[in-house]
């Protein structure tokens, strides 16, 4: 069984590498789980730092948030300016005035070491915007080790100054990602293949319920159930943010 999946994990992977250039190929193969409030902050502090600024986008996959952020990935692919690992980061210290960390540390072994790089390469005073799972299905891509809570991923990341903290795909979407991997695995008789076909046909066809997480996000509690939870917060120090040359400030280990 844990082969088949890896089979699986692996497929995937290959059609994450296609969906830059052809984007109908993630509309067909997952089920659209949406964060418009994160995705807004995420845009937000993009905007407000302005085109000058460094930003690292790590685990970026094949997404461009904007042209002038930096994307890493552990492998090449379409939209990717640095190839590394998270658990060593290669950027000087102090480098970046922000790093974007979106469902990246789920599949990380050493999560914290990966924390501490980010907090490495962040100017004094740079910002942090990380994005995780609670109650999702096993996705490996290609391994999946852990899930937090707001209490877990504010833990993870005690060592920077909070600035908010919460849910950033709400409960519906952990009840819709459930069912739809329940009726896939009932329905299966022990194929994996059937499972995830199955699994991905339920998701699409009962895909509109998601959009009550729309009423749910007023509720204060919606974080106890969250299908994702996310952490805002800034290295502390005092060091000056103006946003200066570009080209002065990267890493001695890599240039995108």
């Amino acid at each position: 069984m844990h082969d088949e999946i890896d089979k699986i994990a692996r497929f995937k992977r290959k059609l994450k590498l296609a969906t830059p250039r052809y984007p109908f190929v993630r509309c067909i193969t997952s089920c659209p789980y949406r964060a418009p409030k994160w995705d807004r902050k995420v845009s937000a502090l993009i905007e407000e730092l302005g085109p000058s600024a460094l930003v690292l986008d790590l685990g970026s996959g094949g997404q461009r948030r904007a042209k002038h952020v930096i994307n890493l990935e552990i492998e090449p692919m379409p939209n990717v300016n640095v190839v590394g690992d998270g658990h060593k980061l290669p950027f000087k210290d102090e480098v970046f005035h922000a790093v974007i960390l979106e469902a990246v540390l789920e599949h990380v072994r050493e999560p914290k070491t990966v924390v501490l790089e980010v907090h490495r390469v962040l100017r004094p005073g740079g910002r942090i915007h990380a994005g995780v799972p609670f109650i999702q299905g096993y996705h490996p891509s290609p391994e999946d080790y852990q899930r937090y809570t707001v209490q877990g991923i504010e833990s993870l990341f005690s060592d920077f100054q909070k600035i908010e903290s919460g849910a950033c795909v709400g409960a519906t979407s952990a009840l819709h990602w459930i069912f739809r991997e329940y009726i896939g695995i009932l329905f299966s008789f022990g194929s994996v293949w059937l499972y995830k076909s199955l699994s991905l046909i339920v998701g699409w066809l009962t895909f509109p319920v998601v959009y009550l997480d729309a009423i749910l996000k007023y509720n204060k509690n919606a974080h106890a159930i969250a299908s994702a939870v996310f952490f805002i917060g800034k290295k502390e120090g005092n060091r000056d943010q103006s946003i200066g040359n570009r080209d002065r400030s990267i890493g001695n280990r890599a240039h995108p």
